[in-house]
């Protein structure tokens, strides 16, 4: 069964640049206790009032999704439930229809997918009616505009779905003709809208794209869609310029003001979107207004008592300060993503002269709950880290040592650890361990 996640540690660095895993760029962040407390108790306000989980976009899909992407012991009854209300929804059919979720919104086959994938479960053969099939047709798929695309593509690469061939469908969906379909939907700015309508009127296109301002929640979605495909150059590009407009479209607190009001749902899809590309919202200096990061913004959401966040911290457009179940759920899975992503910080053990010209480094394993691909060790002749840098790579969790060679005899080094995590081709780093120094 899944353990609970008892340690969350969400700081790391990336570089100043926007070409994604360049130097380092540290600042001030929010807490590591302060981070692991509020997911903690998130997981467990959710799980604990959510005591029947049921096919929907609150109080379903995104509740089991963020669970499981959390590793939270939920119990075989609690999923059962779940999966037993998503078959009588599958039954029952919309309008009717038995096996069809929506004639026309097909966001709701890719949410189920995506739950489905993250639970383990199979979304070929609900009730006996195959989820993925539906996403083949393409026409169906783009209908609600650029929405369908993006969560469809997730869908697909939730569980690395094969696109069922289904006869009858002239306009067969690939992955690459939705990928090629969010990248047209990238507005000037760099971000995406869900008012950009595309036509064959290319001047029209041309006008929409100058005029119309990226929207944060749906920039961050679109980027989550596309990350795994960074290696194409065009959606590499398209990333770094999503990224840079994420950074721009920040506000004085550090969160975003989108709809009319500043909500924790914008920060929580920009934190999904950042970290599948491998940045690091918390320490990232492009993401720091006024000394707060996207995490600082989320976190002030949050509410202590129940464990809860709120939608927006005054009131706004018909909403009160309080506890809401949409906005908790999505701050919950956004903090998931970000501890899936960011290594723990490293406790350096030993560092000691090795030879006239080298120096072996010590330190202790990364713990099996964080995220951890292997470890970066650094030296210089200075404390700043800015003399004579050195910089030695090692693979893997298990191995905890490295004698770093070619060094400059009678000097004095510093010395320091960090772990990273590969992702999507992007090595994230986690913070730094202490220093230790060693004369040679």
């Amino acid at each position: 069964m899944k353990k609970r996640i008892v340690s969350l540690l969400l700081i790391m660095t990336l570089a100043l640049t926007m070409t994604f895993g360049g130097g380092a760029a540290f600042a001030a962040a929010a807490s590591q206790s302060d981070i692991t407390k509020a997911f903690e108790n998130c997981g467990n306000y959710i799980y604990e009032t959510v005591t029947e989980p049921i096919y929907g976009s609150t109080g379903g899909e995104w509740v089991m999704y963020g669970l499981a992407q959390a590793d939270y012991p939920m119990s075989d009854e609690y999923i059962a439930k779940y999966q037993a209300n998503v078959e009588k929804a599958v039954r029952k059919g919309y309008r009717g229809v038995p096996g069809q979720l929506h004639d026309r919104k097909y966001t709701e086959y890719s949410r189920v997918i995506v739950a489905y994938a993250a639970l383990g479960l199979d979304p070929t053969n609900i009730a006996g009616y195959n989820m993925v099939e539906k996403l083949a047709d393409f026409d169906q798929v783009a209908w609600q505009g650029i929405n369908g695309p993006i969560w469809a593509l997730r869908a697909l690469d939730a569980g690395n779905y094969q696109i069922p061939k289904v006869s009858g469908i002239e306009n067969v969906t690939t992955r690459q003709k939705l990928v090629n379909y969010i990248l047209s939907y990238q507005l000037d700015d760099g971000g995406w809208n869900l008012y950009y309508s595309q036509s064959d009127d290319k001047a029209e296109n041309a006008k929409q794209k100058a005029q119309l301002k990226g929207d944060p929640d749906l920039t961050g979605m679109a980027m989550t869609s596309l990350a795994p495909y960074r290696s194409q150059t065009k959606v590499k590009a398209a990333l770094d310029k999503a990224a840079a407009c994420l950074s721009a479209m920040q506000n004085d607190e550090g969160g975003y003001t989108a709809w009319g009001a500043s909500s924790s749902e914008s920060i929580s899809q920009a934190i999904c979107g950042l970290t599948s590309v491998g940045i690091n919202p918390n320490t990232d200096s492009r993401f720091k207004k006024n000394g707060k990061s996207l995490i600082d913004a989320l976190l002030s959401f949050y509410d202590e008592k129940t464990g809860g966040f709120r939608h927006v911290n005054t009131a706004s457009g018909g909403y009160e300060p309080v506890v809401n179940q949409m906005a908790t759920e999505q701050a919950y899975y956004a903090l998931a993503a970000y501890k899936n992503t960011v290594p723990d910080k490293m406790t350096i053990s030993k560092a000691a002269k090795s030879g006239s010209t080298s120096v072996k480094v010590t330190w202790k394993k990364a713990p099996s709950s964080s995220a951890c691909s292997g470890y970066q060790v650094v030296l210089a002749t200075n404390s700043g880290f800015t003399k004579n840098v050195k910089k030695a790579t090692v693979s893997g969790r298990s191995t905890v040592s490295k004698k770093v060679t070619g060094l400059s005899k009678g000097k004095t080094y510093y010395v320091r650890v960090r772990a990273y995590k590969t992702v999507n081709g992007v090595k994230v780093y986690g913070a730094y361990s202490g220093v230790k120094k060693v004369k040679l």
